[in-house]
């Protein structure tokens, strides 16, 4: 470390400066530095206490309690950093990162409104950042305000054409607005660029599940379990998208899929079932639903395949 004043190499343990005798133990700069070193270490706490202490020596130290305010967001301590980054912006001539940071913590605190106002600030301030407009967006989002959130991601993505972060959000912002078309386009772009996002694929199968396109995504949501084959969600829908394309016994297979990660997922058992009714295993059907039963006695759809199954398999005598 070195002195603050005179730049002269000194101990982290050091009380003064044996070169221009300034007094360390009372000079904010220099215990802002002992605060970073822990910092970096990962001593959030010793780095929190020593930034306590440099701007009581200097209450007009923003640069302590803008750190003192990112140590407190990494501990989890939200009201205490939004607290901290305020009292950087009262005297911070390029307050960018102190908003930014700001509006992070409101965000984490559920603060909707300030964080949006925050993130604003900042992009007064810096408006070529595409985080701070993806963050605007996830904000706006969170706040059931779609329009912005479009218009916030939108801009993310003006400036990196490549940020599939933004991408993805704006795919499902568009997918909550029921313009599915707009939403497979991004979807689609997210996987072009990164095709192992497992997220973007699935909701692109998703959408193309929606508009009826069910082979195409069929083909999403296997590529998806190929990518992540413990992805539940996406097992499920492979077998629902097989299901009403009719092909039974693939649909059988995603489901026993889903069971051995899932073992007590009823509403499977009860889809399982129907598939092996339309391939005529009756037994196998049947114990699908007797597991779902066994699960949930009163599940009204189980309840009515056993009867239903029961009838079936049931002989006539004849004449009746």
């Amino acid at each position: 470390m070195n002195c603050p004043h005179c730049k002269s190499p000194v101990s982290a343990r050091a009380k003064f400066c044996d070169q221009c005798g300034s007094n360390l133990a009372k000079d904010a700069e220099f215990l802002h530095q002992k605060a970073l070193d822990h910092y970096h270490r990962g001593l959030i706490d010793q780095a929190v206490q020593l930034w306590v202490e440099a701007v009581a020596q200097s209450p007009d130290f923003s640069k302590g309690y803008y750190y003192k305010g990112l140590a407190l967001y990494d501990r989890g301590d939200l009201q205490e950093a939004i607290d901290a980054f305020e009292r950087a912006l009262e005297g911070e001539k390029e307050p960018f990162r102190v908003y930014f940071k700001l509006g992070m913590a409101q965000y984490g605190l559920g603060d909707l409104k300030g964080s949006e106002e925050s993130f604003r600030r900042a992009l007064q301030i810096n408006p070529g950042s595409a985080e701070t407009h993806y963050r605007l967006g996830l904000s706006c989002l969170r706040n059931n305000d779609l329009e912005s959130a479009r218009q916030a991601l939108e801009e993310a993505i003006l400036i990196n054409p490549h940020y599939t972060r933004a991408l993805y959000i704006l795919g499902m912002v568009f997918a909550q607005k029921g313009e599915i078309d707009q939403a497979i386009e991004r979807f689609q772009k997210v996987v072009q660029i990164s095709p192992s996002y497992t997220s973007a694929r699935f909701e692109l199968g998703m959408a193309l599940f929606k508009r009826g396109n069910l082979q195409e995504a069929a083909e999403e949501f296997r590529r998806t379990v190929e990518i992540s084959d413990r992805f539940v969600p996406a097992h499920f829908m492979l077998g629902e998208a097989y299901r009403k394309l009719g092909e039974f016994g693939d649909a059988t297979t995603a489901y026993n899929q889903v069971l051995k990660l899932n073992p007590k997922d009823v509403d499977t058992y009860i889809h399982l079932a129907e598939c092996y009714m339309q391939l005529d295993f009756m037994d196998a059907a049947s114990e699908a639903v007797d597991k779902a039963l066994a699960i949930n006695p009163n599940h009204r759809d189980a309840r009515y395949l056993k009867k239903h199954l029961g009838e079936m398999m049931t002989p006539h005598k004849p004449g009746f």
